[in-house]
């Protein structure tokens, strides 16, 4: 089984890092559990220019600055040793080298890291063959859904709605572990 797996939000921790940045840039104090819309701009108020801006300013800290989400590192490591794990994030291809710097200092491992630089993950996990991916958008988990893909959906504040059948919402690292398995165990 061919198992996709997002970085940001379900690997990294970015989502801590990226509202304490953007509570420090814009002067306000929002709280992870405030950002209810994948599309942050919106919680706090500004044009999606503005958050750009803050985008370019603050990128090199929002790529190699976040911690790791609890319980990643250990059952990525279970799941190479069993699975084809293909890492696909949508930054974009010059963060490569960084986000290869941050992956090695967690110790992630993994079958290939594919910086795909878009949202939109349909076409790539198509062409891989991907069976299965982990993902923290919910419209992400929904397009792929639509594309037959089976969507792990790894819980936060903005991702919440209704789920599609074959859409599995998980709350920790260990449930994502076990969703797999089962999954797996379905397929074969």
């Amino acid at each position: 089984m061919h198992i996709g797996i997002d970085i940001d939000g379900v690997i990294a921790n970015t989502f801590h890092l990226l509202v304490h940045e953007l509570n420090a840039y814009f002067g306000v104090n929002h709280a992870l559990e405030d950002i209810g819309d994948y599309d942050i701009y919106k919680v706090y108020g500004v044009a999606p220019e503005e958050l750009k801006q803050f985008s370019l300013s603050k990128e090199n800290i929002l790529i190699s600055g976040p911690g790791i989400i609890p319980g990643a590192d250990f059952y990525l490591k279970l799941l190479v040793n069993t699975y084809e794990v293909s890492l696909i994030s949508a930054r974009p291809e010059k963060y490569f080298r960084l986000t290869e710097k941050w992956m090695e200092k967690y110790n992630i491992p993994y079958h290939r890291l594919i910086l795909w630089g878009q949202h939109d993950k349909r076409e790539v996990c198509v062409h891989l063959g991907v069976n299965l991916f982990v993902e923290d958008s919910l419209k992400n988990a929904i397009q792929l859904n639509a594309c037959n893909i089976p969507v792990i959906l790894f819980n936060a504040p903005y991702n919440q709605g209704n789920l599609p059948e074959k859409i599995w919402r998980c709350h920790s690292w260990p449930e994502i572990h076990q969703t797999i398995d089962q999954v797996a165990g379905l397929k074969k």
